[in-house]
């Protein structure tokens, strides 16, 4: 077995813990770190800058048992879609964890065609440069399209828990900004910890599209204001090293294991948003170049990650919050685990419970081996959002 294939198998708490002794013993004995970036060279990343110095090991880690259990109070709220009362009560279960962990939060209200009381929630966390954002957001809303088997599972009448899409996108981002506060310090950029209404289209009879919360945020930005990045977290938490469960595999998948897909602003396909009239700029085609070059040496330099199974890619389909700040000229990335995103004739492997009854925590710990092996899941991403955190910090954006 190769070394790198022996690294996968080990936990992500584990591999976090050799990762903090490696970067010590190196330090004392003055070597140098290689940078290893899938295809990118430390002249491709946008500006000409040399490889980032390696990161100082995190003062501490994200508690990916604190995420479960927020996924699962947001679950418990039942079906969260627009203009509910489970809605509401989901909104204002985020502005008081936020706000119990000392942020003032911005409510912005808005409606539209089909809500008529909309909220996206904003947390902010002062940096160096008050203008300039790193923007971590996730959405609450949830929608029930159709029925959908996981498994051989099937669940009556069309409502959704929503614990895929989306808790766990909002209590990871509960989770990143309690860590920004435990860690204190001045990070280069401005952080907003954001949760975003009225992500889900509301089916074949709305007269509007989805993606609304996030459309209002970027379209009423404060003048002079740049997004350095927009990072989307929209279901992950099944992937690396979250196996495919023996019934999947007897069944014919062929993956081992989750993926952990970064969709990021692209550098070589840029179709899907010029199609959608979208002028590409030299500017924007660096950017994108740098942000896919640094979460690149976060995941395979920093932590480690094996290729196979974590990987940036240029995104190509836009169907999520990322879409509108990429369409207005931001650089952005999309976390999503899932079995892999092309799927083949014949492919067995089931795809992560969304838009159906499905969407519900037993199955989410069904697919995942259990609470335990979602916390593993959620920590791979945890852990490279916490890194690319420390390093605003420590001034090694």
């Amino acid at each position: 077995m190769r070394l790198q294939e022996q690294l996968g198998e080990l936990s992500p708490r584990l591999r976090g813990a050799i990762f903090g002794i490696t970067v010590v013993l190196m330090l004392v004995l003055a070597t140098t770190l290689t940078v290893v970036v899938r295809d990118f060279g430390p002249s491709e990343t946008g500006d000409g800058d040399a490889a980032p110095e390696p990161t100082a090991p995190l003062p501490s880690l994200p508690d990916p048992s604190v995420v479960v259990d927020d996924i699962e109070t947001l679950a418990d709220f039942g079906y969260r879609k627009i203009d509910t009362v489970a809605h509401a009560n989901a909104g204002d279960f985020i502005q008081l964890r936020l706000e119990d962990l000392g942020y003032e939060v911005e409510v912005q209200e808005f409606t539209t065609n089909e809500c008529g009381y909309c909220r996206n929630y904003v947390a902010t966390y002062e940096g160096e440069d008050p203008d300039s954002w790193v923007v971590v957001g996730s959405h609450y809303d949830a929608i029930c399209y159709s029925q959908q088997l996981v498994i051989g599972i099937e669940y009556p009448g069309c409502t959704s828990e929503g614990a895929y899409d989306d808790a766990t996108g909002v209590a990871s981002m509960l989770e990143l900004a309690r860590l920004m506060m435990e860690w204190g310090g001045t990070p280069e950029h401005t952080w907003k910890f954001a949760s975003w209404d009225y992500e889900e289209w509301q089916g074949s009879g709305s007269s509007e599209g989805g993606g609304m919360g996030s459309l209002h945020f970027v379209e009423n930005l404060p003048e002079g204001v740049e997004i350095a990045t927009y990072v989307n977290l929209d279901m992950f938490g099944l992937n690396w090293p979250v196996q495919t469960q023996a019934a999947s595999q007897a069944s014919g998948c062929d993956e081992d294991y989750y993926y952990l897909y970064m969709f990021t602003s692209p550098v070589d396909d840029w179709s899907y948003y010029t199609e959608r009239g979208l002028n590409v700029t030299d500017g924007m085609q660096e950017n994108a170049s740098a942000l896919q070059f640094r979460l690149s040496s976060v995941i395979y330099n920093d932590l480690s990650y094996p290729m196979e199974w974590v990987q940036v890619m240029d995104d190509t389909k836009g169907n999520s919050d990322h879409y509108n700040f990429i369409m207005h000229g931001w650089p952005a990335t999309w976390f999503r685990g899932m079995h892999e995103f092309i799927q083949e004739t014949g492919d067995t492997c089931e795809q992560s419970p969304k838009h159906a009854p499905t969407d519900r925590m037993d199955v989410l710990y069904q697919l995942a081996g259990g609470r335990m092996g979602l916390e593993d899941g959620m920590q791979t991403g945890l852990d490279a959002l916490a890194t690319l955190m420390w390093r605003d910090i420590q001034g090694n954006w």
